[in-house]
Parts: C-alpha cells; sequence; structure tokens
C-alpha cells in the first residue's frame, strides 16, 4: 500500500475543515451532524474520522484555523509601511472574519458551546497566547509611535487597553449576528472616533 505523503493528509484536513466551515455557516453548529459534513467533504466516514474524532474536535480545528488567517493579516499589515490605526487593524480582522465565515452568528454559536464544553473552551487559552502576542506588540507599537511612550509604559498600556480592543471587536461579531440593519461602516466610524484620536 503507498505510503500517503504528509502533503496529501495536509490538503485533505483542509478540505474537511472547509467542508464542516460550510455546514456550520449554513446549518448553525447545533444543527449540523457529522453526517452533513461527511456528504459536504465528498470523502468516506473514514477518511474524516482518521482527522477528526467527532464535531467538536472539527470546531475547534475550523476556530484555530480562522483566528490563525486573520493574526496572519494583521502580521502582513503591520510590516507593510506606516502603522494602521486601531480602528484599521480590527476592521481588518471583522473583514477577513465576515469572508470566511460569512454568518458572524456562527462565532457566536461557539462562543456559547465554549461555555460548557471543555473541548472548545479548553482551546481559547492556548489559542489567545498569539492574539496576545501579536495584538499586544501592536498596541504598544501605536502607544511608543503615537503616544510618546517608553517602551515599559507602552507594553504596560497595552496590556491593560488589550481586554478593551479586543472587547470592541467581540462587541462587532455580537451586534452583526443579532441586530438587524446592522450598519458595519458606521460602527467603525465611530470606532475610529474613539480609539484613532489617542
Amino acid at each position: 500500500m503507498p505510503k500517503v505523503s504528509q502533503q496529501h493528509r495536509d490538503a485533505r484536513r483542509e478540505q474537511i475543515l472547509d467542508a464542516a466551515l460550510a455546514c456550520f455557516a449554513t446549518r448553525g453548529f447545533q444543527r449540523t451532524s457529522m453526517a452533513d459534513i461527511i456528504a459536504e467533504s465528498g470523502l468516506s466516514a473514514g477518511a474524516i474520522y482518521g482527522h477528526f474524532e467527532g464535531k467538536q474536535q472539527l470546531a475547534v480545528a475550523v476556530a484555530q484555523r480562522i483566528l490563525g488567517h486573520r493574526m496572519g493579516e494583521i502580521e502582513d499589515s503591520l510590516t507593510a509601511g506606516d502603522l494602521p490605526a486601531p480602528s484599521r487593524i480590527l476592521r481588518t480582522m471583522m473583514d477577513g472574519l465576515r469572508g470566511e465565515v460569512r454568518d458572524p452568528g456562527l462565532l457566536v454559536q461557539l462562543w456559547g458551546e465554549a461555555v460548557t464544553d471543555p473541548a472548545i473552551s479548553g482551546v481559547i487559552g492556548p489559542t489567545f497566547v498569539r492574539v496576545r502576542a501579536v495584538m499586544g506588540g501592536y498596541l504598544a507599537r501605536w502607544a511608543g509611535e503615537r503616544l510618546g511612550m517608553a517602551p515599559d509604559a507602552a507594553a504596560g498600556w497595552a496590556d491593560e487597553v488589550m481586554p478593551v480592543f479586543l472587547g470592541i471587536g467581540q462587541g462587532y461579531i455580537v451586534q452583526n449576528a443579532l441586530l438587524p440593519g446592522f450598519d458595519a461602516d458606521a460602527y467603525f466610524r465611530g470606532v475610529a472616533d474613539l480609539l484613532d484620536r489617542l
């Protein structure tokens, strides 16, 4: 029997994650079954279960992939010239989420699952290590370059501001998911008024 390459395994894993995300986005997390994901992927049940034990593990992997993509976008934007304003950083993250997830309600559903499912809640801490590193570095740099703070003071300021900064992004997701007629452009104009003048 020929040996399967790591490249093939990685491509198959991405195919499965694409199928899971498509199902979660159209049916919601609770209403999606493993049978739905198997059908969407076009693969056999054995091929799916050879990579993932079940729906919870798939949800965790999907969340990690989405977050990884967002952090990659932010890292790219921080090396592309002038330092972007805080509202621009948040908009980059949220536009990327909207493009990949399609329905922000899916994220709200996963947060709800994380309250009671240890498999999903357990990924939050390790995953947010990278978020804190990337966003903390950005905020400290902003404080140094735009607010004239010394490095230690800038790092301390970034630690204090981080939960609020991320909370604004989470607020966008919740309002976009729950409020009919939510105006993303108006939201980010308000974010710019609050943050970019610091």
